[in-house]
């Protein structure tokens, strides 16, 4: 199961997602940046963000409403971590970021939504209600919330 899970959720794709999610927010903490892909990488999480017209659901209705959407948060997280990482090193290597204090986009990139499939169409379409349901909670706040053990 950690082979297939790793295939389906690798640094290609998360490479595109990170860089999709630093066009809108232009820079992000490093802690912060861990969280992106378990819950953008989660299909049923994507599924819910792109049924849901609620504009003004939080990250804590969210996991009210959807627990067993968050129970395995933490096993997702630790899963994810390196590919993180690796990902981040990818994009630093091509010069698309930049990692100082914070990670930042460098080069802005296009994105041919047609080649990277219909995972990452519907990503970049639940991209907008996702940093809307963050935006208003500290790094801090994120990892207590979504109760990440490290």
């Amino acid at each position: 199961m950690k082979e297939i899970y790793y295939t389906y959720n690798n640094e290609a794709i998360a490479s595109c997602v990170i860089l999709k999610v630093l066009q809108q927010v232009k820079t992000i903490e490093f802690a912060r940046s861990y969280l992106i892909l378990p819950i953008l990488l989660d299909d049923r999480t994507i599924a819910y963000l792109l049924n849901n017209n609620d504009q003004t659901l939080t990250l804590e209705n969210f996991i009210t409403i959807q627990p067993r959407l968050f129970a395995s948060f933490n096993k997702r997280f630790l899963a994810l971590l390196p590919v993180c990482i690796n990902s981040l090193l990818l994009l630093t290597k091509s010069k698309k970021i930049g990692i100082a204090k914070n990670i930042s986009l460098k080069i802005e990139v296009q994105f041919d939504n047609e080649n990277l499939g219909d995972r990452f169409i519907k990503i970049n379409e639940a991209l907008p209600s996702f940093l809307q349901m963050v935006e208003k909670y500290s790094t801090v706040q994120l990892y207590q919330l979504l109760k990440v053990q490290l």
